[in-house]
């Protein structure tokens, strides 16, 4: 008889005691039933652990593992930890301070299953360090239009779970067009080559940039048009902008300067790691789609030359 397919949902954690278990529960009360929860503590200082090993305790009925590092490695690092731990065929990546809405995974799986990209990723709702609600038309997120139709303030986060509105996205490689890390869900067929991934330490920080580019390399993307997470804008996180400036995202000069640096790595890593490991690209895609593949992310760079010739004319 089929069944409906396994999501592993990969927790990376690192000293944010005060908001993981917010993030657990939002994934436990999921209205999708058929999934594990992955927790990574990538050597955290504060009680997340701690936290964890009770949550666990509390909740024997459901499939939880906590994996912990010895030494703190980076996010991107513990992404990969789970995800090789992983069972399920769909993994999303969930950051520690975030929270799930019920319907994020049944909503993903309905999007996967009437398409066959690598990834989908939704729009965002922020949210500040006390779960107060500041926006649900993000500007970190890829809004279809400028502005959504107003709502009664009950039903914000209300929409038809059984038909979702997305897009099938078109995008250059290198660039950014989704949501921040916590709205992806990824076909786990589509990223296990980067179990391979050896330079993680240059993703110690935003890694979705790497990870998002190099899945919608691998196999295209969806926008799902409805806010399936609660992102949390706080002093501590990497995208640790004000919650609302106009229709502008700021960003201080610490992630300011990881966001360039990231714009710089993301084409170079991307080829080196293909090249490296041609032989399993060519034995999972052939030689002519891993040839494929090493030129559209070369040719990418034409594309940010255009934007540059571009910006320099205005």
């Amino acid at each position: 008889m089929l069944k409906l397919p396994l999501v592993s949902f990969v927790v990376t954690s690192f000293n944010y005691e005060k908001f993981i278990q917010k993030t657990l529960e939002s994934i436990i009360y999921q209205t999708y039933e058929n999934f594990e929860i992955i927790i990574v503590d990538d050597c955290s200082q504060d009680k997340s652990v701690e936290i964890c090993e009770k949550f666990i305790a509390c909740n024997q009925d459901k499939r939880i593992t906590l994996i912990k590092h010895e030494e703190n490695k980076g996010q991107l690092a513990a992404m990969l930890t789970g995800l090789k731990a992983a069972n399920g065929q769909f993994v999303s990546f969930i950051d520690s301070d975030d929270i799930l809405l019920p319907d994020y995974a049944k909503a993903h799986i309905k999007v996967h299953m009437v398409t066959s990209v690598a990834f989908t990723s939704s729009l965002i709702a922020e949210i500040d360090e006390d779960d107060s609600i500041h926006t649900i038309y993000s500007v970190a997120s890829p809004q279809k239009q400028k502005h959504f139709n107003i709502k009664n303030l009950d039903e914000l986060f209300k929409f038809d779970v059984d038909h979702p509105d997305f897009k099938i996205l078109k995008a250059h490689f290198g660039g950014w067009f989704w949501s921040p890390n916590s709205s992806a869900m990824f076909r786990k067929s589509s990223i296990e080559l980067l179990l391979n991934y050896k330079n993680t330490a240059k993703w110690k920080i935003c890694p979705d940039k790497f990870m998002f580019n190099f899945a919608h390399l691998m196999g295209g993307s969806a926008i799902i048009y409805e806010p399936l997470t609660a992102h949390r804008r706080h002093r501590d996180n990497a995208g640790n902008s004000s919650y609302i400036c106009g229709n502008i995202k700021y960003n201080n000069d610490s992630v300011t300067f990881t966001n360039i640096i990231n714009n710089i790595n993301v084409r170079p890593e991307t080829l080196k790691f293909i090249f490296e490991n041609r032989k399993d690209f060519v034995k999972l895609y052939g030689k002519k789609n891993t040839v494929n593949l090493f030129l559209t992310v070369l040719f990418s760079y034409l594309y940010l030359l255009k934007q540059f010739i571009s910006r320099s004319g205005t």
